[in-house]
């Protein structure tokens, strides 16, 4: 089974992602709910770049064509630029979502002034560095992780200061945010331990390949779920 999971683990998680993000358009459009739209987009941003981003594996062949080997030499033979990209406006996204979900003044300008620092921080890093198409953020994926964070702790105390949370369970919002939070805290520290992700490696690649997949499927079902559950109810 685990042999199975891990030989499919690409094509298992994009079909997840795919799930969720028609789930959730079809939420959208039988609501009318401008609020989850702009969640919706991120759902399907994260889709196509993680199908763009199958380029890397396909040019691990060797084919003759010049533009094939020119592409390979170029500095976008690896991926990287494109997380980098992905990465950016994830955070601007999802800053967006919460400010939007948010009524709360301080909690709408703490979420404002966190997606401008980080802007301003990523642009000067890569101008200065040079490393846009080579590295990512230094401790991106902490950084990624608290911040988005910040948001959904924002989300949720808000969410218990006011009359929704009698009917929390019939927010989407509710449970995209439950998946986001559980995913940062889980697959957060399996990207500390990047440097020990080798081939040679086997047995810690496996796992953490394993063990991100397990993740995936759960934060995108618990999405899915999020979408399917409160359509229904919203049409009871």
């Amino acid at each position: 089974m685990n042999e199975f999971l891990y030989e499919n683990n690409s094509f298992i998680t994009k079909s997840f992602e795919i799930l969720a993000a028609i789930f959730g358009s079809v939420y959208v459009y039988r609501t009318k709910n401008k609020k989850l739209k702009v969640f919706v987009v991120f759902l399907w941003i994260t889709v196509v770049v993680e199908i763009l981003g199958y380029y890397k594996t396909v040019l691990q062949n060797n084919y003759d064509y010049e533009w094939f080997i020119a592409w390979k030499n170029s500095v976008i033979c690896q991926n990287i630029w494109l997380y980098n990209i992905y990465n950016f406006f994830a955070i601007g996204l999802l800053g967006v979502f919460y400010s939007d979900l948010i009524s709360n003044t301080y909690s709408k300008i703490i979420i404002r002034v966190i997606v401008v620092i980080y802007t301003v921080f990523t642009l000067i890093y890569y101008i200065v560095t040079d490393a846009f198409f080579v590295l990512g953020l230094p401790h991106e994926n902490i950084l990624g992780s608290a911040i988005v964070s910040i948001y959904i702790i924002l989300y949720f105390v808000e969410l218990m200061n006011s009359e929704f949370i009698l009917q929390y369970y019939k927010l989407p919002s509710f449970y995209i945010s439950v998946a986001l939070l559980l995913w940062h805290l889980c697959a957060t520290p399996l990207f500390i331990y990047n440097s020990y992700f080798l081939p040679f490696n086997t047995e810690f690649v496996n796992f953490r390949s394993l063990l991100l997949l397990y993740i995936n499927i759960f934060t995108y079902s618990c999405i899915t779920f999020g979408f399917w559950y409160s359509l229904r109810k919203s049409t009871q």
